[in-house]
Formats: C-alpha cells, structure tokens, sequence
C-alpha cells in the first residue's frame, strides 16, 4: 500500500516533546509523526470539529493551502481577491493559497480553471511540489508502473523521487492517478522539509 510507504522516519524531524490535539490522531500508525510535525509546524490544521480527517482524501485547494504554508514557514498566504482561475470564487477559502501559488508558478488549471473541489492524484501533486521546491535533479530509477505516469508528469514525478519527497509503494509502483489522503499529504510536507 502507498501509504505505509510514503513517510520515511529515517531523516524525518523529531517530534519529541510535540502535542497534537487532533482528536483522530493517534500513537503508533504510520502517519502519526508526519501529522504531529506538520501540525506543530503550522503546515496542517484539522478541521473544526478538532479531527484531521487522515484517511480522506486531499483535494486540490488543501493542498495548496498545504503547500504555501510550507513555503512560508506555517504563515498564511497573503491575502489576494482574485486568482487567473475562473473555477476559484472571491469567497473561496482557499484563495490565498491558490493565488500565491499561481503566481508563483507552483500550480497550473485546466483550460483557464483549477478544479479546486477535486481530490489532487499522485502526479499532479508531484507536479506541485516539483515546482514548489524548484527540484531540478532525476534519477534512472524507474517505478514499476512508469509507462502508468503520464508524459507530463514524469520530470516531475522522478525529481521527487530524487529529493526523496516520494516513494514508491511496496512493489515499487507509483500509482500516478490514484488521489492523496490528507495523513499523506502530511508525509510529503514532512519529506519536503528532510
């Protein structure tokens, strides 16, 4: 499975003497040090019934918003009114974040929209942090499933692979399309940051 995989606790940053008061995270899963990190860091926050929610799904907007808060060392975007995204409303909470990373060239739309509701696959997160990271090195090492990545992502995909921002699962696949949980979306913040 991906997930087991994705956080490395070798390199990873201590969180001893951390506390996390997400309600749903809890000692001993594979995601626990990454959330409490990325928590304590101010790259994640739950939701506000006081859970992380890490098995579901990421969309596009959270993680932005996780991406700019990495880049600004857990600080809120600055504040914007309008993104080149015509799918992204004046009141959308995620505004900020997805017009600091339009405009810094981390994220790119479809046909003039962002898609801000759907849940973000592997790839076009590796896309992201690619660029967030500006990661410019590659590796020969191919996953199992590379013929699976799709064209535009590959530079992408193998530059963080590289950075070690993220591995393959257990039978060294990638799994391109399959779309991220938050609890590894946390991961890849706290790999970004190795």
């Amino acid at each position: 499975m991906v997930a087991e995989v994705l956080y490395e606790a070798e390199g990873a940053p201590s969180v001893e003497g951390m506390t996390c008061p997400l309600t749903d995270i809890k000692a001993g899963e594979w995601y626990t040090d990454a959330v409490i990190w990325a928590y304590n860091s101010g790259v994640v926050a739950g939701r506000g019934d006081g859970t992380f929610g890490p098995n579901d799904r990421i969309t596009r907007r959270d993680f932005a918003i996780m991406v700019s808060k990495l880049l600004l060392d857990g600080e809120d975007a600055p504040e914007a009114t309008t993104t080149p995204f015509s799918d992204v409303a004046a009141n959308d909470y995620g505004l900020n974040a997805i017009a600091y990373c339009a405009e810094n060239g981390i994220i790119s739309g479809f046909d003039g929209e962002f898609r801000p509701g759907d849940n973000i696959t592997r790839q076009e997160a590796a896309s992201v942090m690619k660029n967030a990271l500006e990661l410019t090195g590659t590796t020969s090492e191919l996953f199992a499933d590379d013929a699976a990545i799709a064209t535009w992502a590959k530079a992408n995909v193998y530059a963080c692979k590289a950075a070690g921002v993220f591995n393959g699962d257990d039978h060294n696949n990638f799994n391109p399309t399959s779309t991220l949980t938050r609890a590894e979306a946390a991961s890849i913040m706290v790999n970004a940051m190795k």
